[in-house]
């Protein structure tokens, strides 16, 4: 498992999210952040749309910030089914808050959080499926 987060680091989780996304035909944006959610790397594939750059990395942003995957943020906190315990982003008071599915936290073995990596390119579900695949990735190094 990776215990420090560096731009070899960074590059070899987002390579792993272009690898899973081409096997899918899909088109996507990645990036990693550090623990604070300063940005290591960022990259797009040939043909990803320019959303995905900014997409990609709120999602690790978030995640790095929150310490938490962005899908439980997005189940937990702006599930419809919440009712009235749903937020709203502005609550937050953060414009980069971005709790869509695909912000993965990057973590040392003994579960110290390095960092997070985004991704953005695809449903929601391509989005989390890719953002694990980078984790994973990265927890080999």
């Amino acid at each position: 498992m990776a215990e420090k987060l560096g731009l070899e680091e960074a590059r070899a989780a987002v390579e792993a999210v272009f690898k899973a996304a081409s096997a899918k035909n899909l088109r996507y944006g990645a990036a990693v952040v550090d623990s604070g959610g300063e940005l290591v790397y960022l990259a797009r594939m040939d043909g990803a749309g320019p959303i995905t750059a900014r997409m990609s990395s709120n999602k690790a942003y978030t995640s790095a910030k929150w310490r938490a995957d962005t899908k439980m943020l997005k189940d937990r906190l702006f599930d419809m089914g919440l009712g009235n315990e749903r937020r709203e982003m502005l609550w937050f008071g953060d414009l980069r808050f971005t709790p869509v599915w695909g912000g993965v936290v990057l973590r040392s073995k003994d579960g110290t959080v390095l960092g997070a990596i985004g991704t953005s390119g695809g449903s929601y579900v391509d989005d989390e499926e890719l953002g694990q695949a980078g984790a994973k990735a990265f927890s080999e190094l």
